[in-house]
């Protein structure tokens, strides 16, 4: 009996100093946009695959700037030659090929271009995740808008139902209009089954993208329109500065020039110094210098005499750079297009929430209200009153889809720009 007492005040000591809603306070929680950006720029899998794809470019650069390793000889005479001091017995060298200054110079450069590419490459992937993250989170803030305002379009739809069996008991109103109120509520069920389910699919999205070890995902935070008063000079000088693929098609245009004027230097030769020690052994004359050992020095240069291969080198060269000047300015049009497209879209979407916002929602809404009080005086129809608040539905649906469409095409004119706005 004692012992089930003790068990009984350490039970109540544990729900008092560890209430049971501590458990729950995770689902409890709201993903902040900027929290899920930073999860994502450090779990996601394609970005740190671009960093160590860039990291591991920028160790090329000292190997390709050092000479290349100097050779070591030992050679063994299997039958000794017989020379005026003594029989010569084996001998060492060493030789090292020194490129012809400049050319080990030009590599360095041209590898630090390519790794600088390779880090553009790595900005430009974490923009695009930037970007998905946005885009899957003003999608979940309007997939739970819609699951709201359809919540409240179903209570408002049952009670219409109610109103409408009134009047059908009393003898002012058909079955007619309690059957279609019936089916304007199963339809608006039918509609909360396909959000729910499109709101599951959009948060496996966001936590494929954020690389999250479970499915956990909690509630978004409200999305509100933010104020864009940019210029199209101001977007073009930004896309110029900023944007990666530009910056990166600069950066291959030096390297496409470091490669051309290395192909040129390749028409002079390259210098090999070389030293070999020979060992001679004890001979059979009373010089002085009998047995004495023998070294000796050597220069050699390569000859490039094979023009046919050294012209063609420089031709392919050539013409990479040409390619690359071209590329250059095919990204530029693209992105001063992309620009473009995307300011003129973004000032529509921001009429167009300013008209939903001031015009359309209270004009609807009124509207609505209008047609409640008529139908249930007698003055309006059903199909009318029915009709108001199918407008109302998918008028306050259009107002939060612009909102979102508004606040998509900033996330994406930031990527095509290359940096927040």
């Amino acid at each position: 009996m004692k012992t089930s007492i003790v068990i009984l005040y350490i039970l109540l000591a544990v729900v008092v100093f560890f209430p049971a809603q501590d458990i729950y306070s995770e689902n409890n929680k709201i993903e902040t946009l900027e929290e899920l950006i930073d999860e994502a720029l450090n779990n996601n899998p394609s970005v740190r695959q671009a960093y160590t794809i860039w990291r591991a470019a920028e160790y090329r650069i000292p190997q390709s700037m050092s000479l290349p390793d100097p050779l070591a000889r030992y050679t063994f005479f299997g039958e000794s030659v017989e020379t005026r001091v003594g029989p010569q017995e084996y001998k060492i060298g060493a030789s090292q090929k020194i490129p012809f200054p400049v050319k080990l110079a030009l590599k360095g450069k041209s590898e630090a271009r390519r790794a600088s590419i390779l880090k553009e490459k790595y900005e430009a992937e974490r923009r695009r995740i930037i970007e998905q993250i946005k885009f899957a989170y003003y999608d979940i803030f309007w997939v739970d808008k819609a699951l709201s305002i359809t919540e409240e379009q179903k209570s408002i739809v049952e009670n219409l139902e109610k109103v409408a069996q009134k009047r059908y008991e009393f003898n002012i109103a058909p079955l007619q209009d309690v059957l279609k109120a019936q089916i304007e509520f199963s339809k608006l069920v039918d509609r909360l089954v396909l959000l729910k389910q499109n709101r599951k699919s959009l948060k496996s999205k966001m936590v494929s993208i954020l690389n999250r070890p479970s499915s956990v995902f909690n509630d978004v935070e409200s999305v509100e329109p933010i104020e864009f008063n940019y210029k199209l000079e101001q977007l073009h000088s930004i896309a110029s500065e900023s944007k990666q693929e530009l910056l990166a098609a600069k950066l291959d245009i030096q390297r496409a020039a470091y490669e051309r004027s290395l192909a040129a230097f390749d028409y002079l030769p390259d210098v090999t110094l070389g030293f070999e020690y020979i060992n001679v052994g004890k001979g059979y004359t009373t010089q002085p210098n009998d047995g004495q050992d023998a070294w000796m020095g050597s220069v050699a240069i390569n000859v490039p005499i094979w023009f046919n291969r050294l012209d063609a080198n420089l031709k392919e060269k050539k013409s990479y750079l040409e390619a690359s000047m071209k590329r250059y300015d095919n990204i530029s049009n693209r992105v001063y297009y992309e620009v473009d497209d995307m300011h003129f879209k973004i000032l529509a979407y921001k009429d167009i929430i300013s008209l939903y916002k001031t015009a359309l929602l209270p004009q609807t809404k009124q509207g609505f209200e209008a047609a409640r009080t008529g139908y249930e005086t007698g003055k309006v129809d059903f199909l009318n009153w029915l009709d108001s608040e199918r407008v109302l539905l998918r008028t306050r649906l259009a107002y939060y889809k612009a909102i979102v469409d508004y606040m998509k095409s900033i996330a994406y004119l930031e990527r095509i720009v290359g940096t927040n706005l």
